[in-house]
Formats: C-alpha cells, structure tokens, sequence
C-alpha cells in the first residue's frame, strides 16, 4: 500500500509538471499531502487537462490518470475483505490484523496500478539539465517536453528525488536509487524557492489547522486503548476548492466489548469552526465528534439512574433521621449573581436561569474558564438546586439517541456525601464509576469543550474540615480546562471571600485563567415564606403565632419544611423560650434519645438527651480534630463514655455494653467499609447545622468554663460558619467575648505554617460581624487583629464608642447622625459608606484614603477616583492620616496607574479583552477604567512596552479586538520599590507621562 501511495504521489506530481508545460493553471500543492489528498488532486486536474488543448504528453497522462482513477474507485476486487483502498490503507497503516494470503492479493492488484504508470511513459525519454551538483529531469514525447523540476530532481550519484513535505521551513524528498537515506533535505536554494511558489501558502489557516490537530491528539488520549498508538495523516481537502484544512487520525478506542479501531478526519470548516466528518459524510461540530465517542447519552441514562437514587435516599434520610412524612414542593430557589470585575448592579435570577445561562457559555472560547460559586448558608437549598439540575438535565439528554441533537452541556454531580476525599480526580471517579465510559480523564477532555460541566457541591466539606487551600484542588482541573470550559461550585456563604479568592490571588498563573462569578443563593422573602407554608398546609392562625425571633429563620427552606413536620406532628409551641433551632435540635435529640432505651420494658433511656447532646459535641471535637465531617464507632464510645464518666472498656457493666451496641443504630451510622464487624461504620449528622449548632455548643462550654486555650484551639482548627458564630454570638455577648479572647495570641500552637493565622482572622471576622449583627455593638475596648471579609453594618449603633486596631475590612457602614466615635488604627477599608445625607464624619479618626476603592455617601455621591474621594473626605471632615499637609500629588498618569491596578487586583480581572487601536473595553464588567478613560490607552501601552503585559489578537464579530495579559500580578506592579527592573522602568515611565 506504501508503493500504491508513492505511486498517486509520482502520477499526480508528473500531472502538476504537465499542466505547467502546457501553460495550463495547476492548483498549489499541499504542504503535507497525503493519500486522500492525491486522489482528490488528480481528480481535479484530469478536469482541467480535459478542458483544454492536450499534445501527446498531456493525452498519455490524461489517459493513465483516468485509468488510475478508475481502478481506485472499483476497489481492491472481491478476494480482498476491504470494500475500497482507503478502508485497506487504513487498516494495514494503524497495524490491523493481515489474513493468510493478502500480501500476495494486495501485490497482485498494486501491480495493475504500475502498469499503467509503466505504459505511459514507455515512449518517453529523460533528459536531464544540469544546476551544479543538482540535475533537473525533462520528459520529452516526440517535441512534448514536461519539465519535472522542483518536483523531482537527481543527485550526481544517480539517486532521484520526489517531493513529500515542506513542514518546518524547509522541503522534504523521498528519493531511491544509490542513496543509502530513504528522506532528505535539498540543499540548493534554487530548489527551495522555487518549490515554494508552486505550494500552498503558509498562513494562519495552517497554523489553525495544526493547533487543531493537536488539541485532537491531545484529546483523544484520554479515549485511546492503553498502549495504542495515534497515526496522523493529511487524506482530506475541502471539496468547494477552499485552502485545505483536513487531516485524519487512525486510532484504537477503547470501548465496553474490547477496542475499536478507528479512523476519523477533521477540517476547519466556515468561521474556523473545528468540525468532524461523520459515517455518512456530513462535517458537524467538534464537540459532536467527543459526544458520540463519549456515548453521551448512554451516559446521561446512567447518570440519571444514578442522581434519582441520590435523590430518594435523601428523602429517605428526612424520613428516618429528621421524622419528616409531610410531601412537600419546595419554591424555586432565586440567586444574585455579580461578576468579581464589575462594580455595578447584580442580576437576580431563578436558579435555573442561571444554569440556562451556562448553556451558552460553557463552549465559548475566552481563554477563561467560567468559575460560578453558588453560595448560601447551610440549609438554603444548595444541595437541592444543583442535585435537581443534574437530574433534569441527564434526563433530558437521555431521551436523545444521536448525539449530533444534543446542544446543552452534560451536568455531572460532584459530593463528598460527608466524606473526605483525596482529590477532586477522586470524586469524579466516584461520581461517574456506574456509567463505566467516564473516567476522569475524558470528563477534563469534554469539559474542555463543554460537554459537560461540573457542578461541584459542598467543595468546602469535599476534601476535608480543615482542607485551607483551594486552589491546589482545582489547579489540575484548571490546567486542563486551559481556559475553557466551566465549573459550578457550591459552598458556604464566606467561603468564596474567605479561602478561594485569597488563594487565587495568590496564584497568579492559575488566577488569570479564571473568570469568576458568585452567585449569592437568597433566602425566602417573609411573602414568600408565608405562602410556602399555606400552601403545605399550616393555617393562618399557625403562621401568626409563629415567634418574632423564628421568624428570619423560616426564610431559610430548612428551617421552613421542619417547621411545617413540627406544626404536623404537634411539636412547636410557640411559647416556649427555645427558638426553632433548638427546637429542631430537641426534636432530632428526641429521636436519638429512643433508640438507645434499655429494653421494652422500660422507657428509660441509657443516655438522656442532654447527654447525647453533650456526645456530640464531643463528637464535634474529634471531628475537628481529624479534620473530617464524620467519625468512627471507637471516637463515637469515647465520647459516650467521657460524657457517663466511665471507661469505653469497661466489659463488665452491662449498661454500657448494651450502649455500644445501640450506638450503632443512632441517626447518621452508614457503613463505608465492606467489613462486618461494625469497624467500617462510620457516624455524621444527618444536615450540616447540626455540625454547626454542636461546635457552638462546645465552643460556648469552653468559654462559661473558662477553658479559653480550647476555645481558641477551636478558633484555628476549623472554619466557623454562620450557624456556630450566630448561636455563639447569641450566647456569649460581646464583652465576655472580649474577655475570652484577651489572651488570644497570635501563635499557632507550634505548627510552624501562617495558615493556621489565617483561619483564625477569618474566624474571629465571622464571629464578630456576628456579634456586631446580634447585639448591634462593638467592645469598648474594640477589635484587633482581625480580616472581616463580609460587610460590616454599624448603622443600627448610634452611640458607637469603639475601634479597629489592625485589621483589614472588606466594607463598613458607619452610624448614623454624629452622635459616635471610631478610631482605626493601621487598619484598611476597601468600600466606605456612610449614613443618607451624612454631613458630618469628624468622629471617624485615623482613616487611611488610600486604601479605599469605592467610598459612598448614599443621596450624594460615589466616588471611585482617588481625588474625588479625598476631597470628599475632607468636606466631610473625617480624619484621614495619609492627607499629610503640603502632600506633592501625584501626576495623573501615575493616579490612573494605582487605580486600574488596584482595581484589577480587586476584582481579579483576568484577560482583558480590549477594542484594537483605542483599548477600550469590551467587557461591561470593566466600567471602572472610564474613572480615568482619558489615561487608559497610554497605561496598557505602557505595560506593553515594559513587557509587564502581553497582547493578543484573536478573531471575533464585529470590531478587531485583543486580549491584554499581565506577565505578573497586579499587586507585583503596585509595589513601587520592587526589584524587577520592569516594574521600575514601568513608574519611571508613569511619572514622565
């Protein structure tokens, strides 16, 4: 088959070679021709050679290519088991099975083709012009002469040499004769030049089409048999006579019955569009060609098998740990959505529209995966949303038997279901392991191109309690993405600012790469409560008897379905002191309490429900302690035993023999291992605030027996979230805090890493915003040390008298009226707002301007630029200690300079994509730059020229457009007295502008 191709090769080269003697048009040869493509070319030069004046050579090769073209299209004959050559090529070429006598059969039919080809040029003769050590062959017929040069030419040592491939700059030649070298490069610069105006342009289309082919390569790597090899060829060309664009890969798949081989050609089809070419002919979509090798939707039925039995086990769940039996539809869950780069107005959308939302731009190419955290407190609803998501939509395309119908993205469900994992490649397995075509290696492939999209839940409880950095556990995935694709992460509500963006910031390669939005999961509206539980039933009479401090609760759709099972089952008493948390907490500690009862015939019960409380949260602590979400039966005893005060080993005492045993049917106990001694059963609460409520009660514990080194144990161990710091907020009080955290240093009890510094800032943010939004005051002795990463309201504390030492906050609401003091001592604030109408600010002392991004004075004004708000300030009257007398202001180049950086740094703006010429934006979510619209050009030209940045041009509608990268982070740049002589040179050229 190697001599059929060669032969193509000679006949349509000897074509091309004779048209040009006859001074007729010849098409440009492809750079990298193969087999598919000869056939093709002598196709279309018979054409034209028919429609013109022919001498003898033209009719002697006219005639042998029909014939050629002929015996090709009938196909090897009937004792070969291939119905055309191309079929046997690709088969013999990706190393398939050879049957007993089809060497001889395949020889015996390539020998007709030589023929052809021997008889004619039996008439011909072989002249030869000589160009130095190169001579160049003529063919002549009578007084026809085909000039064979830069095709062919002959060495002085008689070896001919034909034309393969012009990659890498240079030309490659097949030759045979003396020469021992089966491949050489001509060294004459007459041969490259000249060849060179008879072949196809370089151009972007090749430069597309072999970005192409690599990708492709890279991609099907995840499908490939193991140890099986991919073969590239170039067998394609555009049938409209556009510049090729094709190749094809021969290759093994493997699939459920063993290995498949295959061979599949590619093009770049209308507006560089990547297509693939399928059984019957038609060139659809790239990502049409990943859906049917994935078998997507075989995969989708499995996975919705899969999800619908997720679904009625939690169900199930309710019903055998919570009591629920009420049927209940739950309201549609509404999001806020804001992109980290903009400052201006959110979207608020049903939950669903935000996953349609995706649809249309999980495939675009951005250079940016799309990151979306969906972020809620515990019990809103995010476990259902996004489990009801992919539930839907796996349905959906399950219904769908070719995958060239399917348009919307696969979503695949991703949770820990409570336990820890290794990796997020862990909980892809774990995920897709049933539908047996999903590894995760082919779920990063078709992520890539938005085939599927992941929808991660609880990515804070995936890779443990104590798991800190982020970012080390998407980073493979976002290499891979390589800026495409998209990921739907799930957690709690400070979880985005409290780890990932710090962690992203910090990852400055990995940051750039990510385009992330949050989406804010909003409670029920007091409206929308109401109706929720007319509409399940609870009487208007019930709703108005419903407690005042209850009342914010039921806005969470946890708290709102196990109100109405309460109101059912005749368990909520509305003059009772406990408010609904407790009252859920009673009710769950209830249902425990009956299960480790004596016998039948008593009702006494081993462990009362104080007790059992008092168990869980001891519980709690070993959970801490490893960093995990649940517990073994050993850690479950130990804490049995130390709350009875006897010892886990004690075997003669019957009573606590019978409570091992009963142990092991309390709420929670799931076996995760395949023993049967009970040692693979492993205990977790049936809901996350249950976790929540029980640290809190051991952190409270800890703090009323002034056992204030556990407490603040508690503080760096585990991050808090607003169910513990709300309860504790509650409890405690902010002077007895005050007191339990006065001896609070900053150490790290030995481990020699700052994060645990970290978490404990966060920690004490959470908790004192908490405080701050319980009691509506702040220490007198104020606040130090501390990160507040969610906003802090003071607007309902008139007479504040207090400080910030320290500390940095993300944004700050100052009190009405002036009737306040606050001191801020080496303390920053990125957004300011005041009261309405504010007048006065002379009470607010030590303020650092610099710092701010977005100061506001609502029925005023809002300023973004550094100027404006410093002049505002001072009209104000606050104290600001950066506003030295006598101040040199800066040039405005350098004044724009800070803010764009400090903006870009703020909102983790990645690629700008930019208008071509003038720079402006194309992002909406870059409105800040108009602050200083007039210095925005000159910056990104001088990021450019101190090659701080790079651009990028790419294709798109309308105007041209780039994409500007920073080569380093923002915050590198701002820092002035840097080492990196291009952040030097950068200043130098600010200040000169």
């Amino acid at each position: 088959m190697a001599a059929l191709e060669f032969l193509l090769r000679f006949t349509s080269l000897l074509m091309i070679c004779t048209l040009r003697s006859a001074g007729m048009p010849t098409p440009l040869v492809h750079r990298s021709p193969g087999f598919g493509y000869w056939i093709d070319a002598l196709r279309g030069m018979s054409k034209i050679l028919a429609a013109g004046t022919v001498n003898e050579a033209a009719t002697r090769v006219q005639d042998a290519v029909r014939t050629l073209l002929r015996l090709h299209d009938d196909g090897p004959g009937k004792g070969i088991p291939f119905t055309n050559y191309k079929t046997l090529r690709d088969h013999l070429s990706h190393s398939g099975p050879v049957t007993p006598g089809l060497d001889e059969q395949v020889d015996a039919v390539v020998a007709q083709f030589w023929e052809v080809v021997a008889d004619s040029l039996s008439a011909a003769y072989v002249e030869f012009k000589c160009d130095g050590p190169q001579k160049h062959p003529v063919l002549t017929w009578g007084n026809d002469r085909v000039d064979l040069f830069p095709f062919f030419y002959v060495t002085a040592d008689g070896t001919w040499h034909v034309f393969s491939a012009f990659n890498q700059k240079k030309p490659s030649y097949v030759c045979f004769g003396d020469a021992k070298k089966s491949l050489t490069y001509p060294s004459s610069e007459t041969t490259v030049s000249q060849l060179e105006t008879l072949l196809s342009k370089r151009g972007k289309r090749d430069i597309q089409r072999n970005i192409f082919r690599d990708s492709t390569l890279r991609d099907l790597e995840a499908f490939k048999e193991k140890g099986s090899f991919l073969v590239t060829s170039y067998p394609t060309a555009e049938q409209d006579g556009q510049e090729l664009s094709g190749f094809a890969i021969h290759w093994s798949q493997a699939v459920s019955a063993g290995t498949e081989d295959r061979c599949d050609h590619f093009r770049i089809g209308q507006d560089n569009r990547w297509e693939w070419r399928t059984d019957d002919g038609k060139w659809v979509s790239y990502s049409t060609f990943l859906r049917t090798i994935a078998n997507l939707p075989v995969a989708a039925r499995r996975l919705h098998w899969n999800l619908q039995d997720l679904e009625n086990r939690l169900a199930k769940d309710e019903r055998d740990q919570l009591g629920w039996e009420c049927e209940v539809k739950l309201r549609p869950a509404m999001v806020t959505l804001k992109g980290s780069a903009h400052r201006g107005d959110p979207q608020i959308m049903r939950f669903e529209q935000l996953i349609d939302g995706l649809d249309n731009e999980v495939g675009a190419e951005r250079e940016q995966t799309l990151l979306y955290f969906v972020n809620g407190e515990a019990g809103i609803g995010k476990t259902r949303a996004m489990l009801a998501a992919a539930r839907e939509r796996a349905g959906e395309l399950a219904k769908e038997t070719d995958p060239a119908r399917i348009e919307r993205p696969l979503f695949l469900y991703l949770s820990s279901n409570g336990r820890v994992l290794e990796s997020l490649d862990e909980a892809v397995n774990n995920a897709t392991s049933e539908t047996r075509n999903l590894p995760d290696p082919v779920v990063k492939v078709l992520c890539r191109y938005g085939v599927v999209a992941l929808l991660i839940d609880g990515f804070d409880e995936l890779l443990g309690a104590g798991f800190q950095d982020a970012i080390s556990a998407l980073n493979p995935w976002l290499k891979e993405l390589d800026g495409r694709g998209a990921l739907i992460v799930s957690a709690r509500s400070s979880y985005y600012e409290n780890q990932f963006r710090e962690s992203l910031e910090k990852a400055e390669e990995v940051g750039e790469k990510v385009r992330h939005s949050v989406a804010q999961m909003e409670k029920w509206t007091q409206q929308e409560v109401r109706q929720f539980l007319a509409e399940s039933g609870v009487s208007e009479h019930e709703i108005e008897k419903i407690r005042r401090e209850d009342r914010p609760l039921l806005e969470l759709p946890f708290f709102a379905r196990s109100f109405i099972e309460m109101v059912h089952q005749g368990s909520y008493t509305p003059h009772d002191s406990s408010t609904l948390m407790e009252a859920l907490v009673e009710n769950y500690l209830a249902r425990e309490e009956e299960k480790l009862e004596f016998g039948e015939d008593t009702d006494r019960a081993i462990l009362s429900r104080e007790q059992i409380g008092e168990v869980f949260e001891y519980v709690v602590d070993f959970m801490v302690g490893n960093q995990e979400r649940e517990a073994g039966l050993d850690e479950l005893e130990l804490s049995a035993a130390m709350v009875l005060g006897t010892e886990v080993d004690e075997q003669e005492n019957k009573t606590h023999a019978h409570l091992r045993n009963r142990l092991q049917v309390l709420c929670g106990i799931e076996v995760s291992g395949a023993s049967g001694d009970g040692k693979g059963r492993r205990f977790r609460f049936q809901h996350e605030l249950f976790f929540d409520h029980f640290l809190a009660g051991l952190a409270i514990g800890y703090v009323k027996r002034g056992e204030h080194h556990s407490f603040h144990r508690l503080m760096r161990a585990v991050e808090w979230r607003s169910a513990t710091t709300g309860r504790v907020a509650r409890e405690i009080g902010p002077n007895d805090l005050s007191t339990a955290l006065s001896g609070f240093a900053p150490a790290t009890d030995g481990v020699g890493t700052d994060k645990p510094n970290e978490l404990r800032e966060r920690n004490l943010g959470s908790l004192w915003t908490a405080v701050i939004h319980t009691t509506g005051r702040m220490p007198e002795e104020g606040i130090k040390d501390v990160t507040f990463t969610d906003p802090i309201d003071l607007s309902g504390a008139p007479d504040l008298r207090s400080k910030f030492t320290r500390c940095s906050l993300s944004a700050l609401t100052l009190p009405p009226g002036s009737d306040w003091e606050l001191s801020l001592e080496e303390t920053s604030i990125r957004t300011l707002t005041t009261a309405r109408d504010c007048t006065d600010l002379s009470r607010l002392r030590g303020l650092r301007h610099r710092d701010l991004i977005e100061f506001h004075v609502p029925g005023r004004a809002s300023c973004y630029r550094r100027p404006e708000t410093l002049e505002s300030l001072r009209k104000l009257q606050a104290g600001v200690v950066d506003d030295e007398a006598g101040e040199t202001s800066e040039p405005m180049a350098v004044e724009a300079a800070n803010h764009f950086l400090k903006n870009i740094a703020a909102r983790m703006a990645g690629p700008l994509t930019l208008h071509a010429g003038n720079y402006l934006p194309d992002d909406q979510r870059l409105d800040w730059v108009r602050d200083y619209e007039a210095e925005w050009k000159s910056f990104v030209d001088t990021l450019l020229a101190t090659e701080l940045a790079s651009s990028k041009s790419f294709s798109a509608s309308g105007r041209k457009k780039i994409r500007i990268r920073l080569r380093i982070g923002a915050r590198r740049i701002l820092a002035k007295n840097s080492d990196d002589l291009r952040v030097q040179e950068f200043w130098r050229r600010r200040r000169g502008a």
